[in-house]
């Protein structure tokens, strides 16, 4: 299977991070950033739609790689993402370039609420279709594989990227 996202991921962090005062911008960005975290855009629309085209899917909420382990769920099988596909806004590419931040941290901190799913390769057409008549932004990330793989994120020059931090770990 394919792994795709909707929309895109880590302009809530970045508001959290504004709201604890560890980073400062303009007046414009910091309420596009903090009220991407306080209102983050749900995709219920589609949603009601993943049935068509969908083998699995999560909200990610905890953490893109956090939620796609959960996804996969102790299953004989491994992941691999290219972080150049991975979605981000404008705004946010725009404040790594600025302030010289790597992409990489900000992609799996939690409380995007995109989908993330999977689905067979056959099914790219009906997720292209579905996403232009919904207005909604689906991205492919990369692709399940077998355990014999190592989950693994690849940078622009096919280099295993480390994450230190997956995501959010409940403790129970």
């Amino acid at each position: 299977d394919d792994i795709y996202v909707s929309g895109n991921l880590g302009d809530s962090y970045l508001g959290l991070l504004i709201l604890k005062k560890k980073i400062k911008l303009n007046n414009s960005l910091n309420k596009y950033f903090t009220n991407q975290y306080y209102m983050p855009n749900i995709k219920i629309k589609l949603a009601d739609q993943l049935k068509k085209f969908a083998n699995s899917s999560i909200d990610i909420s905890d953490g893109l790689l956090t939620d796609l382990e959960k996804l996969i769920n102790n299953q004989k099988l491994s992941y691999e993402l290219n972080l150049k596909d991975i979605p981000i806004s404008k705004n946010l590419r725009k404040v790594l370039k600025i302030k010289k931040l790597s992409k990489v941290d900000f992609i799996s901190k939690g409380d995007d609420y995109q989908i993330l799913l999977t689905a067979p390769k056959s099914k790219s057409g009906i997720i292209n279709r579905i996403s232009t008549k919904l207005g909604v932004k689906i991205t492919k990330i990369g692709k399940i594989q077998n355990k014999s793989h190592k989950s693994s994120i690849f940078d622009t020059n096919n280099t295993v990227i480390t994450v230190k931090n997956k995501g959010y770990l409940h403790k129970f």
